[in-house]
């Protein structure tokens, strides 16, 4: 309990009364939404919110038994590894691999689809596809 205290302290020492304030409404705003609008509202996906906007789609659409999902994005960075890998858990994610592995299938993010393969479904900012 005393932990709990020390902290609320601390975390009201460390902020300005009227962004204080500011926090305290946006929470109160969004405390009954959805928790993907929640997370897009969120400082983790500030890096890009219409790649969150494509990952939470792609992991309404994956298809039942897929293994894993091989993201392709240009350029390819961590921070988007890391987003898709928190966005799309508990399955598997890899970045722009050279071979999408059995039973994987591919999301590719503001990019069009590589010939051959097969759209499995478009999603906002790109597509979910099966490799040929």
């Amino acid at each position: 309990m005393a932990a709990a205290a020390v902290l609320l302290v601390l975390f009201l020492l460390q902020n300005r009364p009227g962004e204080l304030r500011q926090r305290v409404v946006f929470l109160r705003h969004l405390a009954s939404k959805e928790l993907s609008v929640r997370r897009l509202a969120g400082s983790g996906t500030a890096m890009d919110r219409r790649y969150f906007v494509f990952l939470e789609s792609a992991r309404r659409r994956i298809p039942p038994g897929t293994r894993g999902v091989a993201i392709f994005l240009n350029p390819p960075t961590k921070p988007a590894l890391y987003l898709a890998s928190y966005a799309l858990a508990p399955i598997p994610v890899v970045l722009a691999p050279r071979q999408v592995p059995p039973r994987w299938i591919a999301a590719v993010y503001g990019e069009s689809p590589p010939a051959g393969w097969r759209v499995l479904a478009t999603v906002p900012g790109g597509a979910l596809l099966a490799p040929p």
